[in-house]
């Protein structure tokens, strides 16, 4: 099985990395979509100048993330819901592609569908380095980082996780659940996908 971690909070989130060759094929078709100017910032939360639109993408990601989608159900089953059994056939509405640059951020927002997430594709040293010079700062969970958002902050509570990724880290969360990423200021460019899932029910 494909190792993988969750929080203990309320919302279910895993976190797991993808296959290399499949980050090169998420990155070789982003690409392709960026030369055709897919633009998808309508259909988007985000305040990045660059977001597109996978074209055709049934034919070739479903079959290389069907795997993860069956890791997350296997682990909501093991870990949470041990008497339910939960279909895992699903389709996707919905995968675009995020060039993120200096100033552009996030807002806190959600997604349509059972299920979203995010995975990350390429993340210069020069965020790294900013994550790092933030750490500590009271109250700032750094540049660049994912935050998940859940509930209101109450003692002896966990209310919000966050996460500054690394290339090939892959996030699956409900579609509902809140979550805004942080603006960096260095002049390079992060990259990630995104997407909406539908689980087919009675299946």
């Amino acid at each position: 099985m494909t190792p993988y971690k969750f929080y203990n909070w309320g919302p279910f989130v895993i976190e797991t990395t993808a296959e290399p060759e499949f980050i090169d094929i998420l990155l070789e078709k982003g690409n392709e979509s960026r030369e055709k100017n897919l633009d998808h910032r309508k259909a988007l939360a985000g305040m990045i100048d660059n977001e597109y639109y996978y074209e055709d993408y049934e034919s070739w990601f479903v079959p290389k993330f069907t795997p993860y989608i069956n890791l997350y159900v296997d682990a909501l089953v093991s870990n949470w819901l041990p008497d339910r059994k939960i279909g895992k056939s699903w389709y996707a509405k919905s995968l675009w592609i995020n060039y993120q640059k200096a100033n552009e951020y996030n807002s806190p927002h959600n997604h349509t569908g059972d299920l979203s997430f995010v995975i990350y594709l390429q993340i210069p040293d020069a965020i790294k380095k900013e994550h790092e010079r933030a750490k500590g700062q009271r109250n700032n969970s750094g540049p660049g980082a994912i935050n998940f958002d859940f509930g209101v902050q109450m003692p002896c509570s966990v209310n919000h996780v966050n996460k500054f990724p690394q290339v090939g880290d892959i996030f699956i969360f409900p579609g509902w659940l809140y979550h805004h990423v942080h603006a960096f200021k260095s002049d390079v460019e992060r990259i990630s996908v995104s997407g909406n899932i539908w689980m087919r029910k009675g299946t």
